[in-house]
Order: structure tokens, then sequence, then C-alpha cells
């Protein structure tokens, strides 16, 4: 039996295609800017987040930047809302213990959270020796506390995961498909067991990579988890990890067994949102793996996104959920957060060009910030255009003039423009306004 994520008639088809503005892939002739060198893929939106709906986001590490710049932006982010007590104040960020690799690490710790007779309780903690513990669910951490506070902190911990069932939005962010499994317990763990569990029990754990059918399987049950115990309609946005795995487990070359992992969990949420409502997908994915790598990714690791393109990936969410949602197609609006990473990003590559097409897109944004017109007025020189820089600089100095930098530029500047009145009249109110910064006039010897 054919299993179709859509089957329309051909007329409809047609009549969509011809309706699609973004229809057709980005060629350096057209559209090249939506891929190149920033990608910019448009979704869809089938909700809208209201001005005070609360959000509370899930999953790989990549949820927690997502939290980071929600919350940076004014959102209400109650996933980053909780109080761990001891253990947790001890293992603090480091120990990503937030972190849900697979969809069933985030199915476990939910279906704790809201069926609490379900919690496995202290079985769940392998003893590692010394009087130290594991929870396999929690990332890397080490529990170095007795059972009665690792458990206390562990419900502490499930009350916060609990927020899910009041928050007005849930973001899902998936990771990997290659997990470890509990056969004892019959449990999914979200990270490896233990060695030592592993030596004391070597036929208890597995390693297993999910099908397509794994992953459906999880965002259905998860759903219907959420749906049974919200007293408000759910608002879902479900989103694939950027990140590559470390490494693999696999007998197979870890960028092979990546592509596996990140494709099979993208092709199972484009089925599950299909039927839907209320559940989309957000293409933070596309957004870091279509962009140059150069700006992409931070550390130089190409693991790590880089914060200035999570800010804009976070920006476009906004701007289509919030600002214009249901499908609207005008060109985006963005954030000056979102605005001044573009620009930085764009200023990396040398990509001047691209820089000035952004800042005259956002024209009314730009002049509102010093830093965005220095980028620019940047932009403006490296391309030759002199004058062009001048202007910017001088709208720079008047929005900012206790900041020095605008005016130590423009006089700079007027040297090959050959404009030394200009120049004397700025010293002069540079020595004014700036009195401390002798050491720059000093080395004016061209004046």
């Amino acid at each position: 039996m054919d299993r179709n994520i859509e089957a329309v008639p051909a007329i409809e088809a047609f009549g969509r295609a011809r309706g699609n503005r973004l229809r057709r892939y980005p060629s350096p002739e057209r559209d090249g800017d939506r891929l190149y060198p920033l990608a910019a893929p448009t979704a869809s939106p089938s909700f809208a987040i209201e001005d005070g709906d609360t959000i509370f986001a899930i999953g790989s590490c990549f949820a927690r930047n997502v939290e980071r710049a929600l919350d940076a932006a004014g959102r209400r982010v109650v996933s980053r809302e909780f109080e761990l007590g001891e253990i947790g104040e001890s293992l603090g960020e480091a120990a990503n213990f937030f972190n849900k690799y697979s969809i069933h690490s985030v199915l476990n710790e939910l279906g704790w959270a809201l069926d609490r007779d379900s919690f496995p309780g202290a079985d769940i903690l392998y003893d590692t020796g010394g009087g130290r513990f594991s929870d396999a669910q929690l990332g890397m951490a080490r529990l170095d506390f007795p059972i009665e506070t690792i458990l206390d902190f562990r419900h502490r911990y499930l009350d916060a995961m609990a927020r899910v069932a009041e928050a007005d939005v849930v973001i899902v962010t998936l990771g990997y498909v290659e997990t470890w499994y509990d056969r004892k317990l019959q449990l999914y763990l979200n990270v490896a067991p233990p060695q030592a569990a592993v030596k004391a029990e070597p036929k208890r754990f597995e390693f297993r990579v999910l099908s397509y059918a794994d992953v459906l399987d999880g965002l259905e049950r998860l759903h219907a988890l959420l749906l049974r115990h919200r007293a408000k309609p759910l608002k879902m946005l479900v989103t694939v990890s950027p990140v590559p795995l470390l490494a693999t487990f696999r007998k197979m070359d870890v960028l092979v067994a990546n592509a596996y992992s990140k494709s099979v969990q993208r092709a199972a949420i484009e089925e599950f949102v299909a039927t839907r409502e209320g559940v989309d997908y957000f293409p933070s994915y596309e957004f870091v793996t279509l962009s140059n790598p150069a700006v992409a990714w931070s550390r130089n690791d190409y693991r790590h996104v880089s914060p200035d393109l999570v800010n804009r990936i976070m920006s476009n969410v906004l701007d289509r959920y919030v600002a214009r949602p249901r499908g609207a197609e005008a060109p985006a609006e963005m954030s000056l957060d979102a605005l001044l990473s573009s620009m930085r990003m764009l200023a990396r590559l040398d990509d001047h060009a691209a820089l000035r097409d952004l800042a005259r897109q956002q024209r009314d944004l730009v002049e509102s910030s010093i830093d965005a017109l220095m980028l620019e007025a940047t932009a403006a020189r490296r391309l030759g255009d002199l004058d062009g820089a001048h202007e910017v600089l001088l709208r720079a100095a008047e929005l900012a003039p206790t900041r020095p930098d605008p005016v130590e530029r423009l006089i700079t500047l007027c040297r090959p423009l050959k404009r030394h009145e200009e120049a004397r009249a700025l010293c002069d109110r540079h020595a004014r306004d700036f009195p401390e910064r002798e050491a720059f006039r000093e080395r004016l010897d061209w004046l």
C-alpha cells in the first residue's frame, strides 16, 4: 500500500507551481542570495506565536541555543525556569544534562514528568563506584551524592520538564539516531552507559541505530503524550539539529553515518507534520548546512553553530511566526541582533556588496544602530566607494556623538578624499570632545 505524504490532483499541483515564487532552486542568476553566502530557507507557518505566549524547548544541544536566543529576544522560555537544588547548582550548564539527543530521550523525560508514576526511580542510576552514580539520561553528569539526594534532584528536574504541559509553544529539536538501549530496563538511554556498568553486565546494553519508522513512531507517541496532558491547544515546532555526530559507533565513515542520521529524522518529520494541525517544521538544519561553512560554525570545529547564525535563525522564527504569521511572503524583517549578526558574517566573508545590499533592505534599522552604520561604512570603503563611506560615517557620528571611532574614521577618510579643511575641522572637534585620545591626533602627520 502506498504511503504518500501528499496526493493531489494534477491540476492543483500545476496551480501550486504557478503560485509558488520559491519553487525553483536558486542559481547565481536567480535568487542566488537565498542560498549563498547565508542560506535563507522560508518556513510556511500554520499558526502564530502571540506576544504573551510562553515557549518550552527540548532536544539536543542546539535546543539550548534556541532557548538563549529566544530569551534574549524577550520571549518567556519556561524550559529555562527551574530550581534544581544542590545538585543542579553543582552541575551548572557545563554538564549538558538538559540535552536530549534522540526522540526516545525526549519521550523518556516528558513521559516521566507528565506520568510521574512511570518514573523508574533509582533503577536508572548506575553505580560507578566510590559512592558515585551515573544517570545516562542526563548527559555525562557524574552524581557524587547519596541516592536520596539524587532522587530529590531528579524529581525537581522532572518538575521542570512538566512545564511543557503549560507552555503555549513547544519546540523539539532532534539530534541523532545512534542510541543506546538498556535491555534490563527496556529503556533507551540518552548517552552511552558508563564503562563500569558495561563491564559488570556485558549483555545488558545494546547500541541501536534508529530507523525511519522508529523516529516517526517516537514523534507520534510524543504528540499523543502532549495532547493528553494539555488543557490548551498545542502549537509545536519541530527541527533537526545541524550539529553533526562527534563520532560514530557504526562501521562506516562518520560523514556517511551523520548524513543518514540527519536525513532519516528530517524525512520522518516531513510525514509527521503533514497530517497534524498546529505542528510545523522549521528549517534550522537547512539554515546552517546550506550556508557558507566559514561563518556557519564557531570555534573552527565544523560542529558548533555560530552564535551570529543562531541569532539570524531565531529572528527568522520570530518574524515568520510573530510579525507575519500564516505564510506571508513579504521580505523578512529582522531584529537588530539578527541584522548585526548577518552583517558581521558577511564582513567575515568579505562579501561587502551583499552587506551593503542588506543595509539598504533594512535601512530604518541600520539608521538606528551605530554598529550597523560602522559596518556599512567599512563595506563601502572596501568596495572603493569613499564618498558613500563618508556619508555613512557622518550619520554615525551624529547618531553617537560620544563615540570617538566615527569621527576618527572620518578624519582618516578625508586624506584619500583630499578634504584637508574638513579633516582639520574634525580634528578640532576631536580634541574638544575626546581630549584623552591625543595619541590618535599625534599620528596625523599629513595634516
